[in-house]
């Protein structure tokens, strides 16, 4: 209202202005007195005849005059132009959107502490009155009062200072940004807006991971918002970063008193090579290790082995952790396993009654396989053999793994007893043969995607004598656990292994393929994570008719990596920040449990505050715990407890490895990411003060005040110039005229 009014004022003051000049024109022309005098008559005459001209030459000196002081009154307006508005300003709605991901911790001075400050010139733009809002990018809930501290509130300058003081106290998250699923939100807070200029503030590192791969519906839907979208990206001094992207179990015993091998993958992100630091190894939370890293190219990862040593069973921990950088968040990982007392399993034939010295009777061979590391009674695989039509029989939750060799057609009843059984974390592994019938497989498991089973069975082929009837095993590309292993073993000794027939396997989605022949790369070992549990199916037979690999040494091998893998089931106690976790667990079902977590390099502890866990049973000996994503809001290793403070399970909670990765969509790149939106500029510098000229326009002053100057200087001139044109006539009119009142007006 008050601007308003100043408005009033001025266009009052400039219209006075304006009036100045026509009044004292008026008035002159009133001030003459009129006398008949015969000797001006022929002088009036002459006067008569230039009348025309006269009338033009103060017409324009008193256009000239009247727009001088026009322009000035209106420079004292201070008008600017915009797309909407010429003169005055509105209410301003404004949004202030920070991304507070894992990459925003980078830098000695962080990109996180830089948005802050960024944030600060952006909100000091807004005055009482405008509305505001702030928001951080990150993956909580909208409810959260975390994600949203400042909803449509109307703007307070020292509440929005204690938002960002207390959010630079705290820092960027770890976790990875949720720009795809936050922009749908801001669209419907800018929506919430009722002011007449609408803005939306997005202060972001604008990382190539997540800018580079938006969507075209959040792009959609960006151009959609009815606001102005400023996108201001904030950067720290490089892009240098280290970090560890994946720990994980490669190879070993999983059995109690065992030895079991990890691989900790470094990458270094930056552009120069890095060579500093060392990596340690943690277990169970203590130091057991530490090693050199030496160089790592730039953009090149290094892998590092570590041999863990155990003698209880249990879940164990395992950290690395490599020396500080400038972005600490992704300088340790965790991982978990399964220790076994013993594994148990049940195999099962449609020849079991033939004897297992016989040859062609897969147990025989998978028994021996399997009995290799069963070193006494309490301890190893326990294995337990039986003729498929006893299956019936047997309580599948009394084993870890069953292997199906040469089973014809497993029955309805037992198909879906063994779906239940993989997927509340059972293994299940399954040897071809000249038993197999492929359509009643297809029958009891089902075709489809949904099938437990990895691959959909076919006829059996035999090699030709092109392939001098035999084939032979290549070297594994697959990342699969079994497959890493078998990387290991020497190429000759894999293709040592020789193959005369196998069965049609066609993978079906969700499914990996571990290992493939060499002469027509047709699968030979495929597997599939079926709930809790695995299913893996080779397309030979388990003892010799099809193949002599039963007797080969990477028979052995993949035959324990397989149940070692598949008991141990590593990868199912791994979460991710503020992502949800279930969990199987064996043992009496709890009346409720609570969290945990467990320091890395000594033993603290630290309760986390959250509700009872849910807790739901499985089976009489097994349950099932539910994390939910709010309980593991940060990285490490969590300890599942009883109402005793007894450990349950462990879960590993780890970043987002995408956020390691910090080099930024910047200048072209993210022009040609959104620039292309009609409604989003992209601002590199001084934020707030463009801000403020694209919100105002351009400011009009100084233009207006120059045209005045000009127009001043003009009627100027021609006032002299015409006035002069009359003194310099030859005529004796003229001369009467340069004592007239019409030059003397024109000096006036």
């Amino acid at each position: 209202m008050s601007s308003l009014n100043l408005l009033s004022v001025w266009a009052t003051l400039a219209a006075i202005g304006v009036a100045v000049p026509i009044i004292i024109h008026l008035l002159y022309r009133k001030n003459r007195k009129e006398t008949d005098w015969a000797a001006m008559e022929l002088l009036r005459r002459a006067l008569v005849q230039r009348s025309g001209q006269i009338k033009l030459e103060d017409f324009i000196i008193l256009l000239l005059r009247c727009l001088t002081l026009l322009l000035l009154a209106a420079a004292l307006l201070r008008p600017v132009l915009t797309n909407k508005e010429f003169i005055g300003d509105s209410k301003v709605g404004m949004i202030v959107a920070i991304d507070d991901s894992m990459s925003m911790n980078h830098g000695a001075t962080t990109r996180f502490e830089n948005a802050i400050e960024a944030a600060r010139k952006v909100t000091g733009t807004a005055s009482p009155g405008d509305k505001i809002s702030i928001i951080f990018l990150n993956e909580k809930d909208i409810s959260d009062i975390g994600k949203v501290p400042l909803r449509s509130a109307d703007y307070d300058a020292n509440e929005v200072s204690k938002i960002l003081d207390q959010a630079k106290k705290n820092g960027a998250s770890n976790h990875q940004s949720n720009l795809e699923n936050s922009i749908p939100i801001l669209k419907e807070m800018a929506d919430e807006i009722k002011a007449g200029t609408k803005e939306i503030h997005i202060i972001t590192d604008a990382q190539q991971s997540d800018w580079n791969n938006l969507s075209s519906e959040a792009k959609g839907i960006l151009g959609d918002i009815s606001a102005s979208i400023y996108v201001i990206p904030v950067n720290s001094e490089n892009d240098d970063n280290r970090s560890v992207t994946s720990l994980q179990y490669v190879s070993g015993s999983l059995n109690n008193s065992g030895v079991a091998r990890f691989e900790a993958t470094i990458k270094n992100h930056g552009n120069n090579d890095a060579n500093s630091g060392d990596i340690e190894f943690y277990q169970d939370g203590n130091l057991v290790s530490r090693q050199p890293l030496g160089v790592i190219e730039s953009n090149s990862s290094k892998v590092i082995s570590f041999l863990a040593n155990y003698n209880k069973p249990g879940d164990l921990s395992v950290s690395a952790k490599i020396s500080k950088d400038n972005l600490s968040e992704d300088n340790l990982r965790h991982t978990v396993v399964n220790i076994r007392p013993n594994i148990r399993v049940l195999c099962a034939t449609d020849s079991a009654s033939d004897g297992l010295e016989n040859s062609t009777n897969g147990l025989f061979f998978l028994e021996n396989a399997l009995r290799l590391r069963s070193t006494d009674e309490g301890a190893g695989i326990q294995v337990t053999s039986v003729d498929s039509s006893d299956l019936t029989l047997e309580k599948f939750n009394e084993y870890d793994i069953i292997i199906l060799a040469n089973v014809s057609s497993p029955s309805v009843e037992i198909a879906e007893k063994l779906k239940t059984f993989t997927t509340n974390g059972g293994g299940l592994m399954i040897f071809a043969g000249d038993n197999i019938d492929q359509e009643k497989y297809g029958q009891a498991f089902g075709i489809t995607p949904e099938s437990i089973l990895p691959a959909v069975i076919g006829n059996k082929t035999t090699a030709s004598e092109e392939d001098n009837n035999q084939w032979t095993l290549a070297v594994p590309s697959s990342d699969h656990p079994i497959a890493r292993v078998l990387k290991l073993i020497p190429e000759d000794m894999i293709n040592g292994a020789k193959l005369n027939s196998a069965i049609e396997l066609k993978p079906l989605s969700g499914s990996q393929t571990i290992l493939n022949l060499v002469e027509n790369n047709a699968p030979l070992l495929v597997s599939k994570n079926t709930g809790e549990g695995s299913v893996t199916i080779c397309s030979t037979s388990a003892d010799r008719s099809w193949s002599d690999l039963a007797i080969h040494p990477i028979y052995t091998i993949m035959i324990q990596q397989a149940v070692t893998t598949t008991t141990s089931k590593p990868g199912s106690r791994l979460a991710m920040v503020h992502s949800p976790k279930s969990i199987s667990i064996e043992g009496i079902i709890p009346s409720n449990a609570k969290l945990q977590k467990n320091n890395i390099g000594g033993n603290d502890t630290e309760d986390i505050e959250t509700s009872k866990l849910a807790v739901s049973a499985i089976t009489n000996d097994s349950f099932k715990v539910e994390v939910k994503s709010e309980d593991i809001t940060d990285t490490g290793i969590y300890n599942i407890l009883d109402p005793q403070d007894s450990s349950l399970g462990i879960i590993a909670v780890n970043s987002d490895s995408a956020e390691s990765n910090i080099k930024v969509a910047a200048g072209d790149a993210l022009k040609e990411t959104i620039g292309t939106i009609n409604n989003v500029s992209i601002i590199v510098e001084s934020p707030d003060e463009a801000i403020l000229n694209k919100r105002t326009g351009s400011d009009l002053t100084s233009i207006l005040l120059m045209l005045s100057i000009i127009c001043f200087v003009l009627q100027s001139i021609l006032a002299k110039y015409f006035t002069n044109k009359i003194s310099k006539g030859e005529t004796d009119i003229a001369a009467s005229l340069q004592l007239s009142n019409v030059a003397a007006a024109r000096r006036t």
